[in-house]
């Protein structure tokens, strides 16, 4: 019952889903009628190549539907344990066109943030789902100074520098099993994905977002997990995205890597996959040479295969294996799961968890660490 009660609220704060039959009790919402086209003409949407500008885009974009700010990474404790973490907050707009509010519970905006820790020495997967209003102070963004939260969970600004033009940030998060508390630094360039930021995901004009990553930041802070606390340090990667609509109705979902070599390269792909399975010619990644140079790369460049699979409890079959080849860079590289069922049963339902990398690049061996996200099985 208490799932069915939060697929219903969460049909009233999600814009996207318009019936009931964007609504499957076991799958919970449609992410393509949550990503897809919408009737309301009030919201804006990513017709063409704009110029960012900082820090006022790292704040929100209240004039589109969706929008999220999303963290993965992983991270090595002091005694050689490993582990993963994800932490996403994600906006929803009810309208395009601000409505004026007689209460501060009032709202346009909604919040909903997703909390991961993978454990990987003890091959355990922790995640947790908030949502909120933004009405009160509940949740929101602001550009000054830089803070994203939803309640305690929390992106904040730690004092004035400014790397790349990305402050100093913090995250923190909590739950009852799991709990994070992070300094993140960007050591490289902000990459902007697409074309120039425009990322299109269909031939439709306006289905695309804008689109920029941060691929490499420096993280220290401390894990606990079931209250034994971990000091750990590694390497994070920001994703920021805001779009009205995103994916076409032939569109079923993607497969999502974000991968860092240990040669100081970063590798983002991701494979739209249409409904028959296939993949979308819209699909597109970007390496990122150790320099901060970057090229991009287009779906012909990149063969994807995967190699295994896992079966979920609820009998979904997931990829859980991968081999990821790109000739025109020489690289070959082997993806494994480094737990394999990390799956967040959540009100959207899908998988993504922290992989482990081997491989060539050119002549020489690669290795890594990354994630992979997987929606729309």
């Amino acid at each position: 019952m208490k799932r069915l009660i939060l697929i219903n609220v969460l049909l009233f704060l999600l814009s996207g889903c318009e019936s009931k039959k964007d609504v499957n009790k076991d799958e919970g919402i449609s992410l393509s009628k949550a990503m897809g086209e919408t009737s309301d003409s009030s919201f804006s949407k990513a017709f063409e190549k704009r110029r960012f500008i900082f820090p006022d885009d790292h704040g929100a974009h209240p004039d589109f539907r969706t929008e999220w700010w999303y963290f993965t990474g992983n991270l090595t404790s002091e005694d050689g344990k490993k582990f993963g973490y994800q932490f996403t907050v994600f906006r929803t707009a009810l309208t395009g066109i601000p409505k004026e509010r007689t209460s501060a519970w009032s709202s346009d905006q909604i919040y909903m943030s997703h909390f991961t820790v993978t454990d990987i020495s003890g091959d355990k997967f922790y995640f947790d789902e908030r949502f909120s209003r933004n009405g009160n102070g509940l949740a929101g963004a602001q550009i000054n100074p830089f803070k994203v939260w939803l309640e305690d969970w929390q992106i904040v600004q730690s004092g004035n520098d400014v790397k790349f033009d990305l402050p100093v940030i913090e995250i923190k998060a909590k739950t009852d099993n799991a709990e994070i508390d992070f300094l993140l630094e960007s050591a490289k360039p902000i990459v902007l994905q697409g074309d120039s930021g425009l990322s299109r995901k269909g031939s439709q004009p306006g289905n695309a977002s804008y689109y920029y990553s941060y691929t490499k930041l420096k993280t220290d802070g401390k894990i606990r997990i079931n209250g034994k606390e971990f000091v750990v340090s590694g390497f994070s990667w920001m994703d920021r995205e805001w779009s009205t609509s995103a994916l076409s109705e032939d569109q079923k979902g993607w497969d999502w890597f974000a991968l860092q070599l240990d040669d100081n390269t970063e590798i983002m792909y991701y494979q739209l996959r249409k409904q028959d399975g296939s993949a979308d010619k819209f699909s597109k990644g970007i390496i990122v040479f150790p320099n901060g140079d970057t090229r991009l790369l287009i779906n012909e460049e990149v063969a994807l295969s995967v190699t295994d699979f896992w079966e979920s409890p609820g009998r979904t079959k997931y990829p859980s294996g991968w081999r990821l080849k790109m000739p025109s860079e020489n690289i070959d590289l082997v993806v494994k799961p480094v737990v394999r069922d990390q799956l967040l049963d959540v009100s959207i339902k899908y998988w993504e968890g922290s992989v482990e990398i081997n491989g060539t690049a050119g002549a020489k061996q690669v290795s890594g660490r990354g994630y992979v996200e997987l929606t729309g099985y």
